[in-house]
């Protein structure tokens, strides 16, 4: 029996984009369910039960290349410290993104101040970073990093590949406060991904980044007067001056780490060095897509709309 075709051995943008638009009706309305009915064993059941099992049974029976398609590399040590560090230090480059999307939805209407749940003991902590950092973070990267990615990159390259996998990550929150911060870190998730060739380091990126902010709310809510994650963003973005104080002091600080995250992916570069013949990670290919690859672009934006008229209008 002849072996498959070695393009069929990767996925194709035909098969990201639909389950793409599949996992994004899934999540709106199984997931929200789920979720709402409660949120820990909803949340369990969306990032295992609709994003990484559908799509790991997926690739195995289609006889994909799951070691090349996911990523399969082990991490030394070292970078694996590297990454999480740098995972830390985007973190104010993030809040300027999503505190630069509150700012113009205050202009215009009321931020919607999301429900995040935050520890009030070690066991409550422990669990939300479980779930909420680890699930999210292994679950997640397994789509967007493995499916997703994948299959832009056999098609329009890896720098492109990247980018569509950021943005397709962002609106896959459906969140319109929380847009532009997951797009960069998309981004950031896949680059790592593709440099150190391992899903790896974007899954301990991913898991880093969720539980810090896991983490900052725990230490927010026992040792700073017992706000809850959802009365503490009330408090802070409650005004126009409020947000762009504080933009202005995570500005700051973006410039400061924008210094450590260039020394740390110059690292990282060395590390995983590329040979000649591959030649630059992000090559400066111009974007050659077919109308055919952007509906699931074109529906998820519709949704985003729709979202945004519904919530503010």
């Amino acid at each position: 029996m002849s072996e498959p075709k070695q393009e069929s051995r990767v996925f194709s943008i035909k098969e990201a984009n639909a389950f793409f638009i599949i996992m994004a009706i899934l999540f709106l309305t199984l997931g929200a369910y789920v979720q709402s009915r409660e949120l820990i064993s909803g949340l369990l059941i969306t990032e295992f039960g609709l994003l990484a099992l559908p799509v790991l049974f997926y690739a195995w029976v289609t006889k994909k290349d799951m070691k090349r398609v996911f990523r399969l590399k082990k991490l030394p040590f070292e970078a694996i410290l590297k990454i999480i560090l740098l995972a830390a230090l985007f973190l104010p480059i993030i809040a300027v993104a999503n505190l630069t999307t509150i700012f113009f939805i205050e202009l215009f209407g009321k931020p919607i101040v999301s429900m995040i749940p935050t520890a009030t003991n070690t066991f409550e902590y422990l669990i939300l970073f479980a779930v909420i950092a680890g699930s999210a973070g292994i679950c997640e990267e397994i789509f967007f990093r493995g499916i997703i990615l994948n299959g832009y990159e056999s098609e329009v390259g890896l720098k492109w590949g990247a980018v569509f996998s950021g943005l397709l990550f962002g609106i896959f929150h459906f969140n319109p406060q929380n847009l532009l911060g997951p797009i960069l870190l998309g981004i950031v998730f896949s680059y790592l991904a593709q440099l150190t060739g391992s899903i790896l380091a974007s899954i301990i990126a991913h898991i880093a980044n969720n539980g810090i902010a896991v983490t900052m709310g725990f230490i927010l809510n026992v040792f700073g007067g017992g706000y809850s994650g959802v009365e503490a963003g009330a408090i802070a973005f409650d005004s126009i001056g409020v947000i762009l104080g504080v933009m202005v002091f995570y500005l700051i600080l973006a410039f400061v780490f924008i210094i450590g995250i260039q020394s740390i992916f110059k690292s990282l570069h060395k590390l995983f060095p590329r040979t000649q013949e591959e030649g630059p990670l992000w090559q400066r290919d111009r974007l050659k897509i077919s109308f055919a690859h952007l509906p699931p672009i074109g529906l998820a934006v519709g949704l985003y709309g729709l979202i945004i008229y519904i919530a503010y209008f």
